[in-house]
């Protein structure tokens, strides 16, 4: 899976607030959530129906939003860590609003996302997450999800396979290089409770 996803601040744009790299990440959570769903489709997956799709994308979602977390605890005082995740928790949560409206029409799709989210946070925080990887559970529960959404299907029986040995490490990969070019680089964080 190639993924092009710009993960540098432009030249002279000024100094960064929480509220900006939350929007940015928010904002590369949404391009790869979607890329990666797209991904499972061209390796051979079938997603039966347009929900199918967009349950997978916020279950890709909820776990980039859980490594958010991750991430910032390994390096932040509570009090910005806590504003980062939150912020970018809302941002994910407005996106996929807006998005999964253009596709299944106008309902109220973030409170269904958001206690997923509550849900997932609780059952990844028992798993281990060392040197910006998630660990083997974590990507379990991960597949788990996927699997239960698309099915065993002769044509999805593998989908775990590929959530827990190729995707999962893949999406984090890519996420974990804009984190930390985005908010560790730039000191966003720091500079927020000054």
């Amino acid at each position: 899976m190639t993924m092009r996803i710009r993960t540098q601040w432009k030249r002279n744009s000024g100094e960064k607030t929480v509220e900006d790299s939350a929007s940015a990440l928010a904002y590369i959570a949404w391009q790869i959530a979607l890329t990666t769903a797209k991904n499972l489709h061209s390796e051979g997956f079938d997603y039966e129906s347009d929900e199918q799709r967009v349950d997978v994308i916020a279950e890709y979602l909820i776990y980039l939003i859980h490594i958010t977390d991750r991430l910032s605890y390994a390096v932040q005082e509570d009090p910005a860590r806590k504003d980062l995740v939150t912020l970018v928790a809302r941002k994910v949560a407005q996106q996929y609003q807006k998005n999964v409206e253009e596709v299944l029409g106008t309902n109220d799709y973030t409170s269904a996302f958001l206690g997923k989210l509550n849900t997932r946070v609780a059952e990844y925080s028992s798993s281990s997450f060392r040197d910006q990887t998630p660990s083997y559970d974590m990507r379990r529960l991960l597949g788990y999800a996927v699997q239960e959404i698309m099915g065993v299907s002769q044509t999805n029986k593998w989908v775990l396979d590929q959530v827990i040995e190729i995707d999962s490490l893949e999406m984090v990969g890519t996420y974990v290089q804009s984190y930390n070019k985005l908010v560790n680089n730039k000191g966003a964080l720091d500079s927020m409770h000054q």
